[in-house]
């Protein structure tokens, strides 16, 4: 039977170290000269393009490369670009020929402007193993000129050349050496600009990824659950209005209505520490209101459950069920005014400096 209960959308909101992990679809172990890794950056219709450092490779003829997880596969020939030359850096430049299906997991970077100092940074892989490793560092220093920047990781030793370098936000760097308690690394931005000016091809993008103790992520995840259950509200009533529907078309509803009220069931306390310490009582209690009040409107799409077997099997809506959506339409109404203002209050208090930038 299909029944409306409890998504796909563009934001993440991973942790650093479950973020780190998805990531590891753009990175490869690299057996040359040394064992290191390496970063898928981009791919044409035959090649996949992987940077890595170059005294990874050094005078080595033979190179194979590993992908770590739901990436490149195990055991690939590799060879460098020809002509690449960084101009400077410890940067080299490998193909491989591209498998059949293989798409390049291209969200994964974090923007440049995001990242600061004392951002909380993770690497993924070290000493031939793919992984975040049990221990997290800091940025110490932002990138310089010459596109290197530094981590303090304490404890984090060799082993690690060409793993990248993540924050909560996505990647930032690709190391190139380490000591026992700081390691340098080149900055993806640095590194796009050569491997595009070498002839490669560079297709990550932004991971698009917020860290859930960031309020900027209270705000945008909750304006976009919001107004995507909102418009699944609207949907699915106007369906029920009607006094037939296919039963194809009632399963997309009931479907797409799900997967937002899911969203939105999750996130119904999910932030309630962030808005009271970044923007407040007032704030807080608004959002419980708003809460209940969708939760009541979501209580009238269950109430249709009941008449869901009728539905798919005669294609009418019962008059019981147009009757109890005809009466919601106000509320409906009423709920996309206040969510806008509940959306505007939050911007408001942000811009104006109540609620902080970090945590």
């Amino acid at each position: 039977m299909l029944a409306f209960g409890v998504a796909a959308h563009a934001t993440t909101y991973d942790d650093g170290p479950t973020l780190g992990d998805r990531l590891l679809a753009v990175v490869v172990r690299v057996l040359a000269a040394e064992h290191g890794f390496g970063i898928v950056v981009g791919a044409d219709r035959d090649v996949v393009y992987i940077a890595t450092p170059a005294h990874v490779l050094a005078d080595a003829t033979q190179i194979v490369v590993h992908g770590c997880k739901n990436g490149l596969p195990q055991s690939l020939a590799a060879e460098r670009v020809a002509g690449f030359d960084p101009g400077f850096g410890d940067l080299a430049l490998l193909r491989v020929s591209r498998p059949a299906g293989y798409q390049v997991a291209s969200k994964a970077l974090a923007k440049p402007e995001q990242v600061e100092v004392a951002d909380p940074a993770w690497l993924l892989g070290r000493q031939d193993s793919c992984g975040v490793p049990p221990i997290s560092g800091k940025i110490s220093a932002l990138p310089t000129k010459d596109g290197r920047l530094r981590v303090d990781m304490p404890g984090v030793l060799g082993g690690s050349s060409g793993a990248p370098v993540t924050t909560g936000r996505g990647l930032v760097g690709m190391t190139t050496d380490s000591d026992s308690s700081t390691f340098t690394a080149l900055s993806l931005e640095w590194i796009a600009q050569r491997v595009r000016a070498g002839g490669g091809v560079f297709d990550l993008d932004d991971a698009d990824n917020i860290p859930p103790g960031d309020p900027e992520a209270a705000e945008r995840d909750l304006a976009e659950t919001l107004s995507g259950f909102l418009l699944e509200l609207h949907d699915a009533q106007l369906v029920l209005r009607q006094p037939t529907v296919t039963r194809e078309y009632y399963a997309q509803t009931v479907a797409e209505y799900n997967k937002a009220a899911e969203r939105f069931i999750k996130s119904m306390t999910k932030y309630d520490g962030t808005l009271k310490g970044n923007w407040g009582p007032e704030v807080y209690t608004a959002w419980v209101t708003l809460r209940e009040r969708l939760w009541a409107a979501h209580q009238s799409f269950l109430f249709a459950n009941d008449y869901a077997r009728t539905i798919v099997e005669t294609e009418r809506v019962p008059t019981v069920v147009r009757d109890r959506m005809a009466a919601l339409g106000p509320e409906l109404v009423a709920l996309q005014g206040s969510i806008a203002q509940f959306q505007s209050q939050l911007a408001t208090l942000r811009n104006a400096g109540n609620a902080v930038a970090k945590p």
